[in-house]
């Protein structure tokens, strides 16, 4: 297992990140959930490729993440966002800057497919910039919602598993097809968050983002008795009570299970891909679909809705 503080020497080898304190300061903070990076250490493992091969990966996968999220707060105006302690300029700017780091890093990698590897990141970075752009227009519709999601939620897991294949060494179909296999945990992600967020107390920016949150919009779009009822509870989302009634209406006119629905194709797809694709140690990425869904369960029965046992067992696989 590669250790944090090896991709964090990495990180500090560029010269500007050395003599820039605040750009050290941001990568400690987010580093302290850092999870998410790691992906180009599981596809490097699941292929049984070079681990230290993957460490600039890892690095520039983790400074994409952090300016994917430093300007995706600003835009969200999320009420925990760093911005809210740098100041939304600043915080832009070091979005930037971690964006340039990461391409660096890439491009500073000696290895016959490090042109593969650059044009994934820059992929990776241009179509998220492009979903948050569409994440922040007041289109009310589930294609809207669904074409955010692909160019917003998906292209970092892709990314992230396809770099560490890669740099490990997978021959390019494998590393396409694990590419296709974080693109749907990336959607399973974002539709698992989309029903955490819906039900988490107090009521979080989701609700104030028109369709930006599957749950929320399948409730306003389709067609059920709470309806206009629904509608009318929106602009008081902040009360508790308004909020509570409004969760009630989620589970009723079938938005949760809109959502489950989508959770039990999404992994279908998921281990249709890992079954059909050539892997050395494939258990690590079932794993590793398991746990992403595994908190819907723990979601569902603090809400008082636990899934029938033949449903968790079909999610789980």
């Amino acid at each position: 297992m590669i250790e944090l503080s090896q991709v964090e020497a990495y990180f500090l080898r560029q010269p500007e990140v050395a003599a820039w304190p605040a750009m050290i300061g941001v990568w400690q903070h987010y580093a302290r959930n850092s999870h998410s990076w790691r992906l180009p250490e599981l596809a490097c493992q699941a292929v049984d490729g070079e681990l230290q091969a993957v460490v600039p990966m890892i690095t520039a996968v983790a400074c994409s993440h952090i300016s994917i999220v430093l300007v995706d707060d600003i835009l969200d105006d999320d009420p925990k966002g760093l911005y809210r302690q740098l100041g939304a300029g600043v915080a832009a700017n070091l979005g930037l800057a971690f964006q340039a780091v990461a391409y660096r890093v890439v491009a500073e990698v000696e290895t016959a497919v490090q042109p593969q590897l650059l044009a994934e990141l820059i992929t990776l970075n241009l179509q998220t910039a492009r979903g948050q752009h569409l994440d922040v227009q007041p289109t009310l519709s589930e294609a809207h919602y669904w074409d955010t999601v692909a160019a917003k939620s998906t292209p970092y897991y892709g990314a992230g598993f396809y770099l560490g294949a890669l740099a490990g060494g997978a021959a390019p179909e494998v590393a396409y097809e694990l590419r296709r296999f974080g693109v749907i945990i990336g959607q399973i992600i974002q539709v698992s968050d989309d029903l955490a967020d819906a039900y988490h107390v107090p009521a979080g920016p989701d609700w104030h983002r028109g369709g930006g949150n599957l749950a929320i919009l399948y409730a306003r779009l389709a067609d059920h008795p709470g309806k206009a009822r629904f509608e009318a509870l929106l602009p008081q989302i902040e009360a508790v009570a308004a909020l509570e009634e409004a969760q009630q209406i989620l589970l009723e006119s079938g938005a949760v299970s809109y959502c489950v629905y989508h959770l039990l194709q999404l992994a279908r797809q998921a281990r249709g891909i890992l079954a059909g694709c050539p892997l050395a140690r494939p258990e690590l990425l079932q794993q590793f679909l398991a746990e992403r869904v595994a908190h819907l369960f723990e979601l569902l029965a603090a809400s008082n809705m636990p899934l029938p046992a033949e449903l968790a067992a079909e999610l789980l696989g």
